[in-house]
């Protein structure tokens, strides 16, 4: 892979993982278009990229996280009243901890059909407008609900749905928040801080099986770092979004490409 594509490829990384626009549609798009599929080494690069991202995005709630996380284990077993009733921080912890079950039995017992959905075009177009549908949803949500146990589970569940291509990852989680009356501030920031055990689970997954020299060849760091700091300034600008209200309007974006896609994939 020769410089400039790194560059670009790790730019839409960078901007899809985080809008609500489905970055593995965008994949899944280019490959059939240009006849191009990423090596799984530059993708696990480019997707530790986004990863550090929300990590250094958000350091004081991943160091909350953290430092909660063993704690949450001690809930687990004193399961009642008594582990609801802790301080904030703690039950954000332990609803993560539960919202990211989902995605975990999902990916292990539909990975092989995960892959074929990859190669299909007609399925990535309609799963897109399956993500402008429940954007558009979020047009007059305007709630003030923290998070609870019941909303976080419902997240969880839609981020498991979003392990198919062209479903929003970002987009189904907070548009599931927001459906659910929650503070729009408070579904984003539960949304990005739920993505770092999904992300880092995947990326983990794929890390221990590369070799240290293939991750570090020039290009895999040229799409690291444009994913990372292109990813930075998505997560601020989409929370800008989300504040002034106008988070629905991606959903144009995403009837758009999925008609699109879908007329493509007929001719």
């Amino acid at each position: 892979m020769d410089i400039l594509t790194a560059v670009i490829l790790g730019v839409v990384q960078g901007i899809t993982e985080w809008l609500p626009v489905s970055s593995s549609a965008h994949l899944v798009i280019l490959q059939h278009l240009f006849g191009y599929q990423n090596s799984v080494t530059f993708d696990i690069m480019v997707h530790a990229g986004t990863l550090l991202a929300v990590v250094l995005y958000f350091w004081k709630d991943v160091i909350m996280l953290i430092k909660n996380f063993f704690l949450t284990f001690v809930d687990i077993f004193n399961i009642g009243k008594k582990a609801f009733t802790k301080d904030e921080d703690r039950r954000i912890t332990w609803y993560i901890v539960i919202a990211t079950i989902p995605i975990v039995v999902v990916g292990l017992a539909l990975q092989d059909y995960v892959n074929e959905i990859f190669n299909s075009l007609l399925l990535v177009g309609i799963a897109l407008i399956i993500t402008g549908l429940w954007l558009i949803s979020t047009i007059k949500k305007d709630g003030k609900e923290d998070v609870n146990l019941k909303n976080a589970s419902i997240i969880g569940l839609a981020q498991a749905a979003a392990i198919f291509p062209g479903i929003s990852r970002s987009g189904s989680t907070i548009a599931t928040g927001m459906l659910q009356n929650m503070d729009k501030a408070k579904a984003a920031r539960f949304s990005f801080l739920l993505s770092i055990p999904a992300i880092g689970g995947a990326f983990t997954l794929e890390f221990v099986k590369t070799p240290l020299h293939e991750m570090l060849l020039t290009p895999n760091l040229v799409g690291f770092f444009a994913s990372f700091i292109v990813g930075i300034l998505t997560i601020h600008f989409l929370l800008g979004i989300i504040r002034r209200g106008k988070f629905y309007m991606f959903a144009f974006y995403c009837w758009a490409l999925g008609a699109a896609v879908v007329v493509y994939s007929l001719i």
